[in-house]
């Protein structure tokens, strides 16, 4: 009897070694993944900026101004906020404020060309807050984690996520230089770095499914945190760009950026700096749940804007006896001034 029981004490051993090999292994493959889409996502950024797009967008900064304020104060703050609402555990909060201080990604810019927004706009507010959540990111972590790092005793390792912003923002700058020296190239690169960008978000959540069989079953507060996260980034971006009166392809487009986050970055950042942490498979929960419904969200976004430019405004320099014009674009045309879209 007891060689029987020995005997199965070994099977399960074994069995259980097996599994965690195995899942040790998924572990690495996502995270060379992760690092090598998240490479050609940040290398296509770079490709699409040009010069020209800095000055154009420079005559009148309001609009990026006020994308950036979006990005690393509203947003961080509505994570925080609605971390304590619905009552997160630790880890998922934190990796909920890690994607909520994040820039934006490409994503938002090919969402931005689809939805009819200021393309131009767009690619510059991606590449300035790409730039600048090189320190607006460890510091919204450090201001907003505190409420469970210190309960906890969870400790964020800032130096680690800095250098790792670093090493991430290099292929931003290769992408720049191919674009400048070689610029048939680049829109091949950015089609690349496109098709990476989803393909990360769909590896990961395979990938991610596997070596943890409990994520889809998840408590509901968390898939509600994913899912409003988001739509409050839509909401308050195109609310304070109306606000600042800027035309309604700005406050689109500014809206689009602020809810669109940069998932494949926030991944990349939890797998380089948290890897050997207990909390690893948890922080990998809420960016792998909220990749997901961003994506089905910001292109469901995007259909609503076309069919509400389909009906209710109209192409430039079209008219529309139905009276479907768009009120901004009617006023500049007839040279009336008009204080709702006067540029800041």
């Amino acid at each position: 009897m007891a060689g029987i029981v020995t005997g199965t004490s070994t099977i399960l051993i074994t069995t259980s070694s097996s599994q965690s090999a195995y899942i040790d292994v998924l572990k690495e493959i996502n995270k060379y993944i992760i690092n090598i889409l998240l490479a050609f996502i940040m290398l296509a950024m770079g490709c699409v900026v040009t010069v020209e797009d800095f000055k154009v967008v420079l005559r009148r900064p309001i609009g990026a101004v006020i994308g950036l304020g979006c990005q690393f104060i509203l947003m961080p703050l509505a994570a925080f906020t609605l971390a304590h609402v619905m009552r997160l555990e630790p880890a998922f909060a934190i990796s909920m404020l890690i994607v909520g201080s994040s820039p934006g990604g490409t994503l938002s810019s090919l969402q931005t060309h689809l939805g009819n927004g200021n393309v131009c706009l767009s690619i510059v507010m991606t590449t300035i807050s790409t730039t600048a959540a090189l320190g607006m990111l460890p510091f919204n972590l450090w201001l907003y984690s505190r409420s469970w790092t210190e309960s906890t005793g969870t400790s964020i390792p800032y130096s680690n996520i800095a250098i790792a912003l670093v090493l991430i923002i290099i292929p931003v700058g290769l992408g720049m230089i191919i674009r400048w020296k070689a610029p048939k190239i680049a829109p091949v690169v950015t089609k690349i770095g496109s098709i990476s960008g989803l393909g990360l978000i769909g590896v990961n959540t395979i990938i991610n499914c596997l070596i943890n069989p409990d994520l889809l079953s998840s408590p509901w507060t968390l898939w509600a945190a994913a899912l409003l996260l988001p739509a409050c980034g839509y909401a308050l971006g195109y609310l304070l760009a109306f606000l600042f009166r800027q035309k309604w392809r700005e406050r689109r487009t500014i809206s689009f950026e602020t809810g669109t986050q940069n998932v494949g970055l926030a991944l990349a950042l939890i797998n380089v700096t948290f890897g050997e942490s207990p909390l690893f498979l948890s922080l990998l929960t809420y960016p792998t749940i909220f990749g997901v419904i961003m994506v089905v969200g910001a292109f469901g976004l995007v259909g609503l804007c076309v069919l509400f430019d389909r009906y209710y405004t109209k192409p430039e320099g079209e008219t529309d006896s139905a009276g479907g014009d768009d009120p901004d674009e009617e006023m500049e045309t007839k040279g009336v001034h008009n204080p709702a879209t006067e540029d800041l």
